[in-house]
């Protein structure tokens, strides 16, 4: 979060769905946000607040900080205008469309992690996604398939940023001797892209001829129910700390990505656990075969044999493990991050000069005009209320016209802390009125609100001391 008087370098409207628990995809792009308020500029999410359980309605940034850990984004629901951003980016085909809710200035971009028509059968719905790429707005693709791919299907403008590990996590550990091999596989039924019967008619297969190897099942839940034809451990939904804990402890990973990578092949390779995947054009990218990986054909058998091969030849599974650690070494997220922002810088200009000092408007009595709003002269005042909930602000208007100023709700307390921002006002006889989702927990709480605009008006004042100042 920026500090009041300081303007981030760019400011980035995040357009996504409610997040899925688990999901690798949300979990990278409130990573790219951290890291890119880290470099200084500034995030906000919206997302629709629906579905979300009750004790996060009031504030979402505490549901995405329980699953994915802490975000530097304030969280709102999707707004009808886009505007004091710099650039926003469709998260989702199905984000896409919010992109048409920009204003004129802001720049329209895509963070496209994947090829989603492959998500569902052709159809409707996969002609809505694949329109997407049509579209003509930039895309920021993760991994250089992805950005081929994009480019020279539909012709689509690219900058891809490359798959990492996060070191300071995944890394190699010290193993128990004398255990029995482990077998760790990304079991997805609910995804099919992810190939949940093909990798358990291959474990069936492996199971057969290496009965004392443990099959461990992650990523789902409800896995235990599940009648397979092996005896496994189900380990469900993981966080990252314990994914970590998992790769180290594996011989081998079996993970099936049938459209673009996966974001553990690497995370696996920098724990020193030997990864099993298809031998899909996607996957090569990610994967050299027989160097730093196995690649197999599709099939039952072609993965069964892989997996086997690691289990039974000590020495080939030791060399690919030591290529692939040595191989994702350079990779980290604040490299990746780095070249999703030099994408932004291209695609938007910041427009957001940096501010002077707050002012308050604060007089010994009186009442007064301020001058016209504009890029020098921004306005503040701190006050009180009395009771959670606020949810509207009046301001009254001396010379009605011009740009409508950007409302701005900080914490006293803690001034880096954004609360509320909006510019949808509706002006009735020379007031300014401002309407917005309540803020809670507010009661008795100082607070700090701002108004700016490049081009706006001049605004009224009144101040009467308290009896007894």
């Amino acid at each position: 979060m920026s500090v009041p008087g300081e303007a981030p370098r760019l400011r980035i409207a995040w357009l996504l769905q409610r997040p899925i628990i688990g999901s690798g995809g949300f979990t990278n792009i409130f990573r790219t946000i951290n890291l890119l308020a880290t470099y200084g500029h500034e995030s906000v999410i919206y997302m629709p607040l629906h579905g979300l359980p009750a004790e996060y309605l009031s504030q979402p940034e505490r549901y995405i900080a329980r699953h994915f850990g802490p975000v530097s984004a304030r969280v709102q629901p999707w707004p009808d205008v886009i505007d004091q951003v710099d650039v926003a980016l469709a998260t989702q085909w199905s984000s896409f469309e919010l992109l048409n809710r920009c204003a004129p200035r802001v720049a329209r971009a895509y963070f496209v992690q994947d090829f989603e028509p492959f998500f569902v059968p052709m159809g409707y719905e996969y002609l809505q996604a694949e329109a997407t790429y049509r579209a003509g707005v930039p895309c920021i693709t993760l991994g250089e398939w992805l950005a081929a791919f994009l480019r020279d299907r539909y012709g689509a403008t690219t900058y891809p940023f490359d798959f990492a590990v996060d070191h300071q996590r995944y890394q190699l550990r010290p193993r128990p001797a004398a255990t029995p091999p482990r077998i760790i596989f990304y079991a997805r039924p609910s995804t099919p892209r992810r190939c949940f019967d093909l990798g358990k008619e291959a474990l069936a297969i492996v199971h057969r001829r290496h009965p004392d190897a443990e099959i461990v099942l992650f990523g789902d839940t409800h896995l235990s129910h599940m009648t397979l034809p092996f005896p496994f451990v189900d380990m469900g939904i993981l966080n990252e700390d314990a994914l970590a804990s998992l790769y180290a402890s594996a011989t081998v990973g079996l993970v099936l990505s049938s459209t673009n990578p996966s974001l553990m092949p690497p995370e696996m390779m920098a724990a020193g656990c030997a990864v099993v995947d298809l031998d899909l054009p996607p996957n090569h990218f990610l994967i050299e075969h027989e160097r730093t990986g196995l690649l197999a054909a599709p099939e039952p058998q072609a993965l069964a044999g892989a997996i086997c091969r690691l289990l039974e030849d000590e020495s080939l599974r030791s060399r690919l493990v030591a290529n692939a650690h040595a191989a994702v070494q350079p990779l980290s997220w604040a490299h990746s991050a780095r070249q999703v922002e030099a994408a932004l810088l291209e695609l938007a200009t910041p427009r957001f000069a940096p501010a002077p000092a707050l002012i308050d408007l604060e007089q010994p009595s009186g009442e007064g005009t301020t001058p016209p709003l504009s890029d020098d002269l921004i306005v503040g005042q701190r006050f009180l209320p009395r009771h959670d909930g606020i949810c509207r602000i009046a301001v009254g208007v001396s010379t009605p016209g011009g740009e409508t100023p950007t409302l701005r709700i900080y914490d006293s307390a803690r001034p880096e802390s954004l609360l509320l921002e909006t510019s949808a006002a509706q002006q009735c006889d020379g007031w300014l009125m401002y309407e917005f989702a309540p803020l809670a927990a507010v009661g008795g709480r100082a607070l700090y609100l701002t108004l700016s605009a490049g081009d706006g008006p001049r605004l009224r004042f009144t101040y009467r001391p308290a009896p007894g100042e």
